[in-house]
């Protein structure tokens, strides 16, 4: 397959799942045979594998997408290695790897291992009775030394497991809520650690090798390459979309000196400037968050700070809702966390109300035999509908004990939105789903090498899916077929409102819009006729669907579609010129529309 720009574009939109993300790599290679990358997205894990696409696009001539195949044999024996500790939590980490096999063994094993002077510490007045019953006479010897055993099993294992409790509540504060920084620890080898092994591989996907500069969004927008994460501030109770496109953050150097390798750190101090003095920053470090020339790497590890097991990305606003607070009380440090709380699987990403190339999206859900279709006995795993009328449903999930009953009411909260989404017509038909075991993918961070190298060959078949079943025509007409009423309906309610009357006969708004002296926004005259007018063509367009509307005949035969257009909030703002504008791909424009 060519391996240059003639290719048709696309999209693509990848889901979050902290180990999940060994499915990637052979997808990413899939479709690139196939299709070039313009805008890729995703979140968490899936934030991972956008940056890295992102790299691979720009150095597809120096092989990239052949280095982005090769991770997948690098990840079968290395996942582990990338989630370091930092020294006075790594107690706590190996406990926690423990706890995951479920067995008494190694969880004994990791307390004595970790938690040594504790142990001895809590078993010491049992170890004394037991002593001193081997030393009593024959007739209280054997109470004292079964209540001795007692008191030292419980003391051995209790004293630790409050220490682990301990730094599981301080410790992990201290360290925003994460065992594990990124950064490269103390007895590791060089650059393994998660963010100095992200910023490395992203360079040598890109350019070939580590060059003096990181790979940043600039250098993708002049090779029309587009990337975006999700993060979430947990201080503000908000996700965010990267890169930001506002100036309300700033960062410390030295705060992310300990997130990310000390080359990303200053070609960020070098290419944005301090804060303001009505800041009232105490340490005088503060740099204004720019997004114009960042590394791409900052994009993935802010989307991937799973809560406890990696640490939140700090940065700092000044919040100006605490009016009566002096400047410096007004400074807050803000902790972004993982994109997965807020959105997992942003696929709205990149949509257009009529697509003019595909976007792709790559989602990770739970096996179950009973679900696999006649179709897909070859290919199991994997789920892409192959009839468009069907694969509206959601999957029911069971529920097993409280820890299931919480963690289905954490994940009903943070996923429906992505959920329902996905499963509308002009989604669910350019979207495959890599169904994974409860021990495959998420939180195993100790899966064998031969398990990572499955889940990737799921990957695999994951992009073969999406390139052999795809048709972009067809997907393009379904999504005109169910867009069109969508929009009928957006344009009468906007008429119906428009044009209605209040206690007089003249309609209300038109009214209000020419003659009311408003307090806030109290437009001249010209450009209140102006908007006015625009108004009304939008009503008179409005009106011709009431008119001749389409009738239940009609409707019958169109694509059943539970959606409508709402105006709802974006993760961030989008400045005025940031507007829809024409696409460059209608070369008729022009002719059609000269005035435009």
């Amino acid at each position: 397959m060519s391996q240059t720009t003639d290719l048709p574009s696309c999209d693509l939109v990848l889901k979050g799942g902290i180990t999940s993300g060994v499915v990637y790599p052979k997808a990413l290679k899939k479709l690139s045979d196939h299709y070039r990358f313009s805008e890729i997205g995703g979140t968490s894990a899936g934030a991972i594998a956008a940056v890295f696409a992102a790299a691979a696009e720009y150095g597809r001539d120096k092989g990239g997408f052949d280095k982005i195949e090769g991770l997948a044999e690098e990840l079968s024996t290395t996942v582990l290695e990338k989630f370091q500790p930092v020294p006075e939590l790594a107690p706590l980490f190996r406990l926690l790897l423990a706890a995951q096999k479920g067995k008494p063994l190694p969880i004994l094993w990791a307390l004595m291992r970790g938690y040594p002077r504790e142990m001895v510490q809590g078993a010491a007045l049992g170890i004394i009775m037991v002593i001193l019953a081997l030393f009593a006479s024959s007739t209280v010897v054997w109470g004292w030394l079964l209540l001795g055993l007692v008191v030292m099993a419980a003391g051995g294992l209790g004293w630790p497991l409050w220490e682990a409790k301990k730094q599981a509540t301080e410790g992990l504060a201290a360290n925003d809520y994460g065992i594990c920084t990124g950064r490269t620890q103390k007895g590791y080898k060089p650059d393994t650690g998660l963010s100095d092994w992200m910023a490395r591989r992203i360079d040598e996907i890109a350019f070939g090798a580590v060059g003096p500069a990181p790979l940043t969004l600039k250098m993708l927008a002049e090779r029309g390459i587009r990337v975006q994460t999700v993060t979430t501030d947990i201080t503000t109770h908000r996700p965010f979309v990267l890169p930001m496109r506002n100036n309300l953050h700033a960062f410390d150097p030295e705060e992310f000196a300990r997130i990310f390798p000390d080359r990303i750190v200053a070609h960020m101090v070098a290419n944005s400037e301090p804060v303001k003095a009505d800041w009232a920053d105490p340490t005088g470090r503060l740099r204004l968050f720019r997004f114009d020339d960042l590394p791409v790497v900052v994009l993935a590890r802010m989307s991937l700070s799973f809560p406890m097991l990696i640490s939140a990305v700090p940065l700092h606003r000044v919040d100006y809702t605490l009016v009566k607070a002096e400047p410096a009380a007004r400074l807050c440090r803000c902790l972004f966390s993982d994109g997965g709380l807020s959105s997992n699987f942003p696929v709205h990403f990149f949509d257009h109300v009529l697509p003019l190339s595909p976007t792709f999206g790559i989602s990770l859900g739970e096996f179950d035999p009973a679900r696999v279709d006649k179709g897909d006995e070859a290919t199991p795993r994997i789920k892409m509908p192959r009839d468009p009328r069907k694969g509206r449903l959601l999957p029911t999930h069971r529920i097993s004990g409280l820890g299931g009953f919480v963690m289905a009411l954490f994940d009903s909260a943070k996923d429906w939105q992505d959920s329902l989404q996905s499963v509308l017509t002009g989604f669910r038909e350019r979207i495959v789903t890599v169904n994974l075991t409860e021990d495959e993918g998420g939180l195993n961070l100790q899966m064998a090498p031969e398990t990572i190298t499955r889940l990737t060959g799921y990957g695999a078949q994951a992009g073969e899916a999406l390139v052999e079943r795809f048709k972009l025509e067809e997907h393009q007409w379904r999504r005109f077929l169910t867009e069109l009423p969508a929009l009928e309906r957006v344009l009468m309610d906007f008429a119906d409102h428009w044009l209605a009357s209040g206690a007089g006969p003249a309609p209300i708004y038109p009214q209000l819009a020419r003659n009311h002296p408003f307090e806030h926004y109290n437009l001249p005259p010209a450009l209140r006729e102006k908007l006015i007018a625009r108004a009304q063509r939008i009503a008179d367009l409005g009106m011709t669907f009431y008119r001749d509307p389409l009738s239940d005949d009609d409707k019958s035969k169109l694509p059943a579609s539970s959606s409508r257009m709402r105006h709802i909030a974006d993760m961030d703002t989008t400045p005025l010129d940031q507007e829809p504008k024409p696409s460059a791909a209608w070369p008729h424009l022009a002719i059609l529309y000269p005035d435009v």
